[in-house]
């Protein structure tokens, strides 16, 4: 079962950044990866899942028409709010031509991702939340406000191990439909 939903920021950010640190985040900061599958093996999301390692080795593929500008993993028991264990993060991607790429292509690009994940959710929980972020982008001799895509993921299950292998399915086929499907 998938559930997922589609929301613009209001926030911005830029890009590059330093570590953040806070309730929510265990960010390293960002390192541009781009080509560089050296580099995106050393991100340290990457060596707390297989998935997410793979995931930020083909973003950095030269020729991945998409980027990495963030990640993060983590886990949490049932409180007194929730009945179920989660594992959950996000990854924050931008296309490889960011300085065309509209809110409106990330839209439609989330709900073909949204599409893909479905399909594969069968046996899962899980929730997924598209948020079209602004970015000030300050590489590549460009310093403009363009867009990027933050997925956050979240696998439920009601055992602690459950949910970590279904967020490893999770990332397993973003990773493939962020492959698969054109952001354009």
């Amino acid at each position: 079962m998938l559930e997922f939903d589609v929301e613009m920021s209001r926030e911005g950010m830029t890009v590059p950044y330093a570590p953040i640190f806070d309730e929510i985040r265990r960010n390293y900061g960002f390192v541009d990866v781009r080509g560089r599958p050296d580099l995106a093996a050393k991100i340290p999301e990457g060596s707390k899942s297989s998935a997410m390692g793979k995931l930020l080795g083909n973003l950095s593929g030269l020729k991945s028409p998409l980027f990495t500008i963030g990640c993060d993993l983590g886990a949490k028991a049932p409180d007194h709010d929730a009945t179920l264990h989660t594992a959950g993060g996000y990854i924050q991607v931008m296309s490889t031509k960011y300085a065309s790429c509209t809110p409106d292509d990330y839209t439609r690009f989330a709900f073909a991702i949204a599409k893909r994940l479905r399909a594969k959710s069968r046996d899962y929980n899980w929730k997924i939340q598209f948020v079209l972020t602004p970015v000030r982008f300050k590489l590549d001799n460009f310093n403009e406000m363009t867009g990027s895509l933050w997925v956050w993921f979240h696998a439920l299950s009601d055992q602690a191990q459950h949910a970590m292998n279904s967020r490893e399915a999770l990332l397993t086929a973003l990773d493939k439909a962020l492959a698969e499907e054109e952001l354009h």
